[in-house]
């Protein structure tokens, strides 16, 4: 992370914090919450995949949110499942540490923070316990990262934001000269309708570079860059979106881009049930340089489920999967996924 520029943020930050609790203390009571949220499913693999069953945990947050004042708010999570060792031992990290404020049509949020470039899109897919949406499936953004995000609502139809961060994601946290440069514009015409457009640039870093194939030794490299396009329909029956996008020099190598689309729907069809499906499509090009095709996500991926809830901390989704990658065999699954979200 460039220091100035971080530097200069956080200071313009507290300065309008300290402002804002200084105006906001009037009869207002400060009050915090014990956050806990877990994931987890059963699988059973078919045909290719047969052997492969059992349960899994995805998710395991632990954490506290407390509202300082009425535009104040700081927030820890501690994640006790996201993601596993080469022993296939549950890692354990810091998932959020950050302090947000919040005030005519203003939202800043400083340190460990949820991002933007795809949260929008995974509140219109609905079924984040189930699966991730498209650009975190493949890999082509962090969901939380180290920085600062500013939003600002123009008004009832427009409104744009801003994020500096270290690029790596909360599962790498360092010092390094590589920074995430992004900017968003989110324009909602008409009622229950919004159309989304992201991108963002991070510096190239040496030590951060993607490996070449074996026998490649003549790479060029670029700052990458990220394009997202997102249009959505959600009330209080159904919910959807379709969305195009795009990673530009994937791992700072010049030529290594890959692409996709990805289009979904949910629908209310009785109290507490739900039903919706998903179809993703995702390609990629190489340079000239290798000799071949370098990303096994390349392919289709499809799922259709219904989900259940019988209570406000608890979804049950029973769903089915299809996996068809461009160069290997074909997958199938049935899983069950749970939410708690106490």
């Amino acid at each position: 992370m460039r220091l100035p520029y971080f530097f200069f943020v956080t200071v313009a930050f507290l300065f309008t914090a300290k402002r804002a609790l200084a105006q906001d203390t009037t009869e207002f009571k400060p009050s915090g919450r014990i956050i806990a949220r877990s994931f987890f499913d059963y699988s059973q693999g078919f045909g290719s995949v047969n052997n492969e069953s059992g349960f899994d945990l995805t998710r395991a947050f632990l954490g506290y949110s407390y509202q300082i004042s009425r535009t104040l708010q700081a927030q820890v999570i501690i994640d006790g499942a996201s993601g596993k060792n080469a022993d296939g031992k549950l890692e354990v990290y810091v998932r959020n540490a950050f302090i947000r404020w919040q005030d005519k049509g203003f939202d800043i949020s400083v340190g460990e923070i949820g991002l933007l470039q795809f949260s929008l899109q995974e509140n219109y897919w609905k079924h984040r316990y189930v699966e991730k949406s498209f650009q975190d499936r493949n890999k082509m953004a962090p969901s939380v990262d180290l920085g600062v995000t500013a939003q600002y609502k123009i008004n009832d139809y427009l409104s744009a934001d801003l994020s500096l961060t270290n690029g790596e994601g909360y599962k790498q946290v360092e010092k390094n000269n590589s920074t995430r440069y992004a900017a968003g514009l989110t324009v909602s015409p008409l009622k229950n309708m919004v159309f989304r457009v992201y991108g963002d640039i991070y510096n190239d870093g040496e030590d951060l570079r993607d490996a070449l194939p074996e026998g490649v030794t003549d790479g060029k490299y670029s700052d990458q860059k990220s394009l997202a396009l997102f249009a959505g329909y959600q009330n209080s029956i159904i919910s959807g979106g379709a969305e195009f996008n795009k990673v530009f020099n994937k791992g700072f190598i010049q030529g290594k881009d890959y692409y996709g689309y990805s289009f979904y729907a949910s629908g209310k069809i009785a109290d507490k049930w739900r039903v919706y499906g998903r179809y993703d499509l995702m390609d990629s090009d190489k340079p000239e340089s290798f000799g071949s095709e370098w990303n096994s996500l390349d392919g289709q991926f499809i799922i259709m489920g219904i989900e259940y809830q019988p209570l406000k901390q608890l979804k049950i989704s029973p769903n089915f999967r299809n996996i068809n990658p461009d160069r290997s065999k074909s997958e199938q699954y049935i899983f069950v996924n749970f939410e708690i979200n106490l």
